[in-house]
């Protein structure tokens, strides 16, 4: 059963969402286009809703959400795309991919072979502009976050954290572990939108050399 919860006076959070995809949820609130909405954030298992009190009081907004939502019969209008995605996993490139070798206690053949012989599917974008967590990553690659965290991680870095893979796609500080860099660049903040992937999109890895890296 799905849940409505408040989150102060001007959010509500929609969670136990069961076999509902939040991306498939999120797209059919954006597209009630509702006056009181302000914004709708959609994250791997829940979306929020921030809607303006002044116009509607959050009981109300509950209550009204409630009845445009449960007992739907929901599907997915927005056609979902597959990206492939080259990536790269020379040494200069997979600052982490020995080190991952060595805790996953896997020859870097074998590591490679089992992150890019795989279909991701995209559960979130953010928290960085542009960032994508990738969830289905083989188990024997799942790796806590670096206890340390970098200070600098490239553009188009690709890194492991837990049991998903993940694309930086602006360089930022980060602490996941780098197994490899994409050439292409997904996220561009001057188009409309930024980043065309989007949440319940499919990724597929295709490796690539360092020099067709370069000649990207």
């Amino acid at each position: 059963m799905i849940k409505i919860v408040p989150s102060g006076d001007s959010i509500i959070i929609i969670k136990d969402l069961n076999n509902l995809k939040s991306s498939t949820l999120t797209n059919y609130l954006v597209k009630l286009n509702l006056n009181e909405i302000e914004d709708v954030i959609s994250l791997k298992n829940s979306v929020g809703i921030i809607f303006n009190p002044y116009k509607i009081t959050s009981s109300e907004f509950i209550k009204n959400i409630k009845s445009l939502i449960l007992d739907k019969n929901f599907t997915n209008k927005r056609s979902l795309k597959t990206w492939k995605i080259p990536i790269c996993y020379d040494e200069d490139f997979a600052i982490d991919l020995n080190e991952i070798s060595t805790k996953c206690k896997l020859d870097i053949y074998r590591v490679k072979k089992k992150h890019n012989n795989l279909t991701y599917e995209v559960d979130l974008v953010g928290f960085l502009p542009g960032f994508l967590y990738l969830g289905n990553l083989d188990k024997s690659l799942y790796l806590p976050r670096k206890k340390n965290p970098r200070t600098h991680i490239p553009e188009g870095s690709i890194g492991i954290a837990g049991n998903q893979t993940g694309i930086y796609n602006i360089e930022s500080p980060g602490g996941w572990n780098i197994i490899g860099r994409t050439p292409l660049r997904l996220f561009d903040k001057l188009k409309d939108p930024p980043i065309k992937i989007k949440q319940g999109d499919k990724i597929i890895f295709k490796e690539i050399t360092r020099e067709e890296f370069n000649s990207y």
